[in-house]
C-alpha cells in the first residue's frame, strides 16, 4: 500500500513540476504540430506517462482518480500536452501482457512511450503470433511513440474468432513504431500539437506475447489492474476537456475587471456577466463532482476487489456526456463574454476555446451514451460497444 500511496503522491505533483517546460514549449509545439522531443522526454523522465504503469516495471501505479487528477490540472496548462499524456497511459498493458511480452516492451530501460488507438482492426493467426492490418485515425501522440496500442478483432475466415467463453477474440497488440505507416492527416483548428495523425498497418507481424485479450483477467492482482482497462482509459479524454473549461472561466475572471465594454463600464460590473459567469461555473464544479464521485466508487470497488457493475459503468458514461455538455456550454459562454479578446490568437481565451472545443469532440463523451444508460437503469443492455 505504500508503495501504491508514493505513486499517487508523485503522480499528482507531476503538473506543478511540469508546468514550465510545457508552457515554454507551447508555441514550438503548435508549429511542429507535435509535442517537440525535448517535452516529450522531460514527460516521461518525470513519470507523466507512467500513470498506470505497475510498479515492478518502474511505474506509479496509480488510481484511477488520481489519474484524471492529473490529466485535469494537466489541461488547465495545456490541452494538448495534457491529451498526449491520456493516450500514452497505456502502461496498465504489462499485467495484461504474460511476464515475457512485457519484458519486451519494458526492457528495464526509461518508460516505453506508447499511443494508442480504440477503431478496431483485423488480425488473422499465423505461426508464433498473428498478422495485424488496419487504418486507425486521430492517433494523438503517435511520432513520439516507440509502440502503437490498437485494438483488433481476430478473424477467423469473413468472422470474428471466438473465446472459450464464446465472446468476439478481440485483442491489443504492441507493434513496433518502425512496423507502422504514418499519414499525415491532422490538418485541425485545434490541439494541433497533438500530432493526432492516421496509422496504417498492411499484415504486419506481431507475435503472440505481445498480444492480450481485453477480457481476459489482468495478471497483477492489485486494486488498479483489477478494473476493466476500459474503466481506466475512457474518462481521461473527460478530465482534460474539464480542465481546460476551468481554466477558460478562470481567464474570464482575471480579465473582465479591467476591460472595457462599448457600452460604458466594466465587464466584471455587468450583471449579465456576473450571473453568466457563476451559472456555468456552477454547472462545470457539480459536472467535475459526479465524474469524480463515479472514479472513487470505480477505485473503492477495485480496493475491495469487488467487480464493478454495469450500473456503474453506465454512471461513468452518464458523467463524462454530461461533462461534455455542460463543458462546451462554459466554453463558449466564456469565448463570448470574452468579447473581441477571445478573438487574438496568443490570448489565452481564445487557445482555451480552440483546444477544448477540440477536445470535447471526443467519442468517448458522445451524448449517444446517455441512451446506453438509460437502457442500464431501465433494466436493459446498454447497445453500445466497449461499454
Amino acid at each position: 500500500m505504500s508503495d501504491t500511496i508514493s505513486g499517487d503522491t508523485r503522480a499528482l505533483a507531476l503538473p506543478n513540476l511540469l508546468r514550465g517546460a510545457i508552457e515554454a514549449a507551447r508555441d514550438e509545439a503548435d508549429k511542429l504540430g507535435r509535442l517537440p522531443g525535448h517535452l516529450v522526454t522531460e514527460l516521461r523522465d518525470a513519470g507523466a506517462f507512467s500513470l498506470f504503469t505497475p510498479a515492478e516495471y518502474g511505474g506509479l501505479e496509480v488510481s484511477l482518480t488520481t489519474a484524471l487528477t492529473v490529466y485535469e490540472r494537466l489541461g488547465r496548462i495545456d490541452t494538448s500536452a495534457a491529451w498526449v499524456v491520456w493516450n500514452a497511459n497505456f502502461g496498465f498493458t504489462a499485467a495484461m501482457l504474460g511476464e515475457a511480452g512485457a519484458a519486451k516492451v519494458w526492457t528495464g530501460g526509461p518508460e516505453p512511450v506508447l499511443a494508442n488507438a480504440g477503431q478496431p482492426g483485423k488480425a488473422v493467426v499465423v505461426d508464433g503470433g498473428y498478422r495485424l492490418s488496419g487504418q486507425w485515425g486521430i492517433v494523438s501522440g503517435i511520432e513520439s511513440a516507440e509502440w502503437f496500442v490498437p485494438l483488433a478483432v481476430v478473424m477467423d475466415g469473413e468472422q470474428p474468432a471466438t473465446t472459450e467463453a464464446g465472446k468476439p477474440d478481440v485483442r491489443l497488440f504492441h507493434v513496433r513504431q518502425d512496423q507502422l505507416k504514418i499519414e499525415h492527416t491532422w490538418d485541425v483548428s485545434g490541439m494541433l500539437a497533438t500530432g493526432s495523425h492516421r496509422v496504417v498497418l498492411e499484415d504486419a507481424f506481431v507475435p503472440a506475447e505481445l498480444t492480450a485479450n481485453i477480457d481476459d483477467p489482468l495478471r497483477l492482482d492489485r486494486p488498479t489492474y483489477r478494473l476493466n482497462p476500459i474503466l481506466l482509459v475512457f474518462a481521461g479524454c473527460t478530465a482534460v476537456a474539464l480542465g481546460t473549461v476551468e481554466e477558460a472561466i478562470d481567464e474570464l475572471v482575471a480579465l473582465a475587471p479591467g476591460k472595457t465594454t462599448p457600452f460604458g463600464g466594466l465587464l466584471a460590473e455587468q450583471p449579465h456577466v456576473q450571473e453568466t459567469l457563476a451559472r456555468h461555473e456552477a454547472a462545470v464544479r457539480a459536472a467535475r463532482l459526479f465524474l469524480f464521485d463515479v472514479a472513487r466508487r470505480i477505485d473503492e470497488a477495485a480496493e475491495r476487489a469487488v467487480p464493478t457493475t454495469v450500473a456503474l459503468h453506465a454512471d461513468l458514461h452518464s458523467a463524462m456526456a454530461h461533462a461534455a455538455a455542460v463543458g462546451r456550454d462554459a466554453l463558449v459562454a466564456m469565448y463570448r463574454l470574452g468579447g473581441s479578446t477571445s478573438l487574438y490568437r496568443g490570448n489565452a481565451l481564445e487557445r482555451l476555446h480552440r483546444d477544448g472545443m477540440v477536445a470535447l469532440q471526443h467519442v468517448n463523451q458522445a451524448p449517444e451514451f446517455f441512451g446506453g444508460s438509460g437502457r442500464v437503469r431501465l433494466g436493459l443492455e446498454p447497445g453500445l460497444p466497449l461499454f
